[in-house]
């Protein structure tokens, strides 16, 4: 609230600046205020005249001088001054410090939205042949709150799980033979599944359709209770879906035909035995093509290179059996409906998807030529020697381009990467005993035990829940992450999620036995004041996560803001019988704090417990 308050502050002064005539352009560009980090040099700072010199046609120093003193007289400022070649840094009177805390009980710490998309969020989908594991779990932990944060910003959010199961997939045939082989008595194939929890739906079916049942049928009830398991296993972890989407509903529908179809009339589509791959180098530029011929014709192809794939991809086999691409382009096209004309889809991929993110950019393209969404720009005819070998002419190359970009802009792919679990500092093998994998589940199940041994069963996993969601946030998605199971487990301030949620529990402890009514006033002791910036930065944070998908920088927000206020608590006395007015507004700045730990624990998905 204070940047963006400041922000405007500084906006307004130069478009004054502007209309008296002193700098020639009514902006200087984006605004960004930070916190300087050393007290001593102020509260915030900006360096708007660096980046705006070559707008205002000044010298930054010079320029930031001449804002700094038009910002002279405003109240909000103790003292302005200009370092360096044109940073400007800001302290701010503690009485306009103070006015935020009446402003966050009367209004929300969402901030106010610059612009609303409709997106489709696609997170977990793994295949329902198996539970969510530990693995999956810290994309469904990332995936659910990206959408609490894009809803905070303003976004209409769909979240979506793409089940997949359709006719063709071949783990799923080999799921269904492994519970066959279970049910006759014969030995699980090799390469099958032979986890406890096959054995599981096994006995099911033997009850619920009979040992003699087809592998058709087997297949179809196994998805089914599997689909089941994982829905109630994300529950427990705090996730939910708008939409459970079948893929094997496309192809039903004729969806997929369909697609494949118009790919054909598009051109983008063809039979030739040929494979095209391409030598991609930084940036995805084109080194070098190399075309590939195949001994045999009948191989139906995506010509995905046109779109900056690093190789065609194959859309129906020789046998006649369509692949997964079919079905994505398919997919992408109906993911655009929820929310209705969707603005963007947003899919999260776990690590070993690197190859994913060319590949459905390019399946979206290609859908937007199929469909006719993608208008050629006239420009130049004329084809390099590389891009001879991927287009048939100038327009082809032209209109392709123009769909890579709409294709780009309409689809993010978010990698998450792997999490290495350790206990007493070293490498925890995430296998039973028996051998089987380790679910997300038992996960929850096992640090719940832990932190709520006496508590009721929905208290052990609300209190695993927490954890886990927590601990996976730590650090941004796209890194290796560390999972401490140890400090996990432990019910200590050493405990991060521990010691945010108790500066919560103490807070309500505060609220609880105070007999006074809150009542914000002055707040001039450091701790105070300290505490007040951190509240009201909420916003921004928001924001920032919302536009690059970091959220794990609510994790280290909800920290920091629990540490100001454990600081605040230990050097400012809140409850004083002789000094009503002090613990009046004290009791005030407990309850906006107390609204800052809600929001963002709500937001990463954690409770917020009223004692511990």
């Amino acid at each position: 609230m204070i940047r963006e308050a400041l922000a405007v502050k500084v906006a307004n002064v130069v478009s004054n600046m502007h209309a008296k005539g002193k700098i020639p352009v009514a902006s200087l560009g984006p605004i960004e205020i930070a916190d300087t980090k050393q007290p001593e040099h102020g509260d915030f700072a900006c360096n708007i005249a660096m980046a705006g010199s070559k707008l205002a046609g000044m010298n930054p120093r010079a320029l930031g001088e001449l804002i700094a003193g038009e910002l002279a007289g405003d109240e909000a400022f103790e003292s302005i001054e200009v370092a360096g070649p044109g940073f400007i840094n800001f302290r701010l009177r503690n009485t306009y410090v103070s006015n935020f805390v009446t402003l966050v009980s009367r209004t929300s710490l969402l901030p106010t939205p610059l612009s609303r998309q409709k997106i489709n969020v696609e997170f977990v989908s793994v295949n329902p042949n198996g539970p969510i594991t530990i693995g999956s779990g810290r994309g469904a932990a990332y995936g659910s709150t990206l959408c609490n944060v894009l809803e905070a910003a303003g976004h209409q959010v769909h979240r979506e799980y793409y089940v997949n199961d359709g006719v063709n997939s071949e783990q799923m045939r080999l799921f269904a033979e492994s519970i066959k082989a279970i049910l006759e008595g014969q030995p699980v194939p090799d390469n099958g599944y032979k986890g406890d929890y096959v054995q599981n739906v096994a006995e099911i079916l033997r009850t619920d359709v009979g040992p003699d049942a087809g592998l058709d049928t087997l297949k179809a009830h196994a998805e089914r209770l599997m689909v089941a398991k994982q829905r109630e296993d994300l529950h427990a972890f705090g996730v939910s879906f708008d939409t459970w989407f079948s893929e094997q509903s496309l192809h039903d529908g004729g969806e997929v035909e369909a697609e494949v179809t118009a790919l054909l009339n598009s051109g983008i589509a063809d039979s030739e035995p040929v494979r095209v791959k391409l030598k991609l180098a930084k940036g995805g530029k084109v080194e070098s093509v190399e075309q590939e011929p195949q001994d045999e014709g009948g191989t139906l192809w995506l010509r995905s290179t046109k779109f900056g794939d690093d190789m065609d991809r194959v859309l129906r086999r020789r046998d006649g059996r369509l692949t997964y691409i079919a079905s994505d382009i398919a997919y992408h096209k109906d993911k655009f409906n929820r929310p209705h004309h969707a603005d963007k889809l947003i899919t999260v991929l776990g690590p070993d998807h690197h190859g994913y993110i060319g590949r459905l950019q390019a399946v979206v393209a290609a859908m937007l030529i199929a469909d006719g969404q993608v208008e050629g720009r006239p420009g130049n005819t004329q084809l390099s020697e590389t891009d001879a070998q991927l287009f048939r002419s100038g327009m082809e190359r032209d209109l392709c381009l123009a769909a890579t970009e709409l294709a780009r802009k309409m689809l993010d792919v978010q990698i998450f990467q792997l999490v290495r679990f350790l206990k007493d500092g070293k490498p925890a093998p995430m296998r039973k005993r028996d051998g089987n994998i380790f679910a997300l589940i038992d996960l929850i199940n096992e640090i719940g035990e832990k932190m709520r041994p006496e508590g009721m069963p929905e208290e052990k996993q609300q209190a695993g829940s927490d954890v886990a969601r927590f601990f996976y946030l730590m650090r941004s998605h796209d890194t290796t992450f560390d999972f401490d199971l140890s400090l996990a487990e432990t019910k200590s301030d050493d405990n991060p999620v521990f010691y945010v949620q108790y500066a919560h529990a103490r807070i309500s402890s505060i609220l609880r036995k105070a007999e006074l009514e809150p009542k914000a006033g002055e707040y001039t002791e450091r701790p105070e004041t300290e505490l007040i910036k951190k509240v009201v930065d909420l916003p921004n944070e928001i924001r920032r996560c919302a536009e690059d998908y970091g959220v794990h920088r609510l994790v280290t927000y909800s920290i920091e803001l629990a540490r100001a206020f454990h600081h605040f608590y230990n050097e400012c006395r809140v409850i004083d019988p002789e000094n009503i007015a002090t613990t009046q507004s004290r009791l005030a700045l407990c309850q906006v704090t107390q609204i800052a730990l809600q929001t963002t624990l709500g937001l990463l998905g954690v409770s917020a417990p009223e004692a511990m």
